[in-house]
């Protein structure tokens, strides 16, 4: 399905470039920007996308819709391990990539899974492919600094645990919907604050 979509984007259809965004917000699980989101596509499809983010709240094993395949196997699995069910939690995220490969949320939780038993290349490999994808996710470097400390590499623990403080502290900026990321804050440029302290010294002595 994702595949097919982004084939499509590239061949100018825009019906499929939003859907692709659609998918970024499931992927960050930001359910009500997705539902925003939602409301402006075509009344058909636009149902379609509401019935189906109400299915993954409500009840996603009866969720069939291939748009949302991905996300209801990260679902299922953290349920299943909510209930103790690890290996059926690890088939549902291998699931889930085999199905969107840049399902960030699915690499993690796997990861964690592999860090749980003690395979901490392989959690750590996850890990990292899940960062490139989501570097401001801070359960992702709580998760590293989980693994760090495990490792022994105390230096990096540190930094992944810094890491994911500033983040929870820093207020939300909203979601890219292209991207299903956090949007960068635009920083001011040095030589506006220049400028802007060149003016205010003009106007306080100015003769």
């Amino acid at each position: 399905m994702v595949d097919e979509l982004k084939r499509r984007a590239l061949a100018g259809d825009g019906e499929a470039e939003a859907l692709l965004r659609f998918l970024a917000l499931l992927r960050a699980k930001d359910y009500a920007a997705a539902k925003t989101y939602a409301e402006g596509f075509p009344e058909d499809l636009r149902e379609r996308l509401l019935r189906g983010l109400a299915l993954l709240a409500e009840d996603p094993k009866a969720l069939e819709d291939p748009l949302f395949a991905a996300e209801r196997e990260v679902v299922l699995g953290v349920e299943a391990v909510r209930q103790g069910r690890r290996a059926e939690a690890e088939a549902h995220f291998q699931g889930a990539l085999a199905l969107d490969p840049e399902h960030h949320r699915a690499l993690t939780n796997l990861g964690t899974l592999y860090l749980e038993r003690g395979d901490l290349e392989a959690a750590l490999d996850l890990y990292q492919k899940a960062l490139k994808l989501a570097p401001e996710d801070p359960l992702l470097h709580e998760n590293l600094a989980a693994l760090y400390k495990r490792k022994g590499d105390l230096d990096k623990m540190v930094a992944h645990m810094k890491r994911a403080t500033r983040l929870k502290m820093a207020p939300p900026s909203p979601l890219d919907p292209l991207t299903g990321q956090r949007a960068r804050r635009k920083r001011v440029p040095l030589w506006v604050w220049v400028f802007l302290l060149a003016l205010l010294a003009y106007l306080l002595y100015k003769p």
